[in-house]
């Protein structure tokens, strides 16, 4: 949608969970560089906008959530407890974040005037 003169931000709860993954909150935020909205946008166009971050955030999260399970294999792998312990905290991490995206309803919708 090329007339887009706004993007949300990465949810709050999300950038602080994610804090110690600058990574991921860049690639949340360029997922959401794909929605947004702009002064003339209808209501109908802005809740479309407003539901495909979220369906955009969950996708992601999820994404995020398989690659932290396949890191925690190759630690397991590897029989590194040091890495296993990472791992593990990470893939609950992800997990967590997933589940965060209904509490960042409110701040998303929000931003699409809802």
């Amino acid at each position: 949608m090329s007339d887009i003169t706004e993007h949300p931000p990465v949810p709050q709860l999300l950038q602080e969970k994610l804090k110690d993954y600058p990574e991921l909150i860049a690639q949340l935020q360029e997922t959401l560089n794909k929605v947004g909205r702009s002064p003339q946008m209808s209501k109908t166009l802005l809740t479309d906008q407003f539901e495909s971050a979220i369906w955009r955030l969950e996708n992601r999260l999820d994404r995020f959530a398989s690659e932290a399970r396949e890191e925690l294999k190759a630690a397991e792998a590897a029989s590194d407890p040091e890495l296993i312990a990472k791992a593990e905290a990470k893939e609950l991490l992800m997990h967590s974040s997933r589940s965060s995206v209904v509490r960042c309803l409110e701040e998303l919708g929000s931003f699409f005037g809802r």
